[in-house]
């Protein structure tokens, strides 16, 4: 008699499994610091996008924009803590960096993840206005810095801000600063 076979027999699909497991175990180290490293990528990118966004409603408006942290309600700007917990970019027509009466917030930006860090100098440490001519409030370049809780590492990042207003992302070992702000 002759038996086609149809399928796995119980000891191939050991030895698969055994072979999947041991090639997972790995990969899943390679993955996750994969998966760290976008989420910083893709933070940071957020937040100079937020830059371009306040730099060109000011433009557009003929009239400050300020990009600022966020309270927990995402509606005012707050001194303490880090960029991190949010930021808001609203119109900003008195230049206080304070959301005042008929101020119209044009963009929301909820906490990042809470494995990141994310500080500036003393300057971009609260906010930064746009002026209609698309300078900044700065008065010379600041620095942000980005990391995660694997410290200040090759995947952090940093945001270089002109008085031009032109936000720049580039490795934060490249930004002068040596540790997390």
């Amino acid at each position: 008699m002759n038996r086609k076979s149809a399928g796995f027999t119980l000891l191939e699909l050991v030895i698969i499994v055994a072979i999947l497991a041991i090639t997972s175990a790995f990969a899943a180290p390679g993955v996750m610091t994969m998966i760290a490293d976008n989420r910083i990528s893709s933070s940071v990118n957020d937040y100079v996008a937020a830059l371009q966004f306040a730099k060109t409603e000011a433009a557009a408006r003929i009239s400050p924009v300020t990009l600022c942290k966020a309270n927990n309600n995402l509606d005012k700007c707050v001194a303490g803590g880090d960029w991190q917990q949010g930021w808001i970019v609203f119109a900003d027509a008195n230049a206080n960096a304070s959301v005042d009466g008929g101020e119209q917030i044009l963009l929301v930006h909820e906490a990042l993840d809470p494995q990141i860090t994310f500080g500036g100098t003393a300057q971009v440490q609260d906010f930064i206005t746009y002026r209609p001519s698309g300078t900044t409030s700065v008065t010379s370049a600041q620095v942000l810095i980005m990391c995660d809780n694997r410290g200040f590492i090759d995947a952090s990042r940093g945001v270089l801000v002109t008085i031009t207003g032109r936000g720049s992302v580039m490795k934060a070992s490249d930004t002068g600063q040596a540790a997390c702000l």
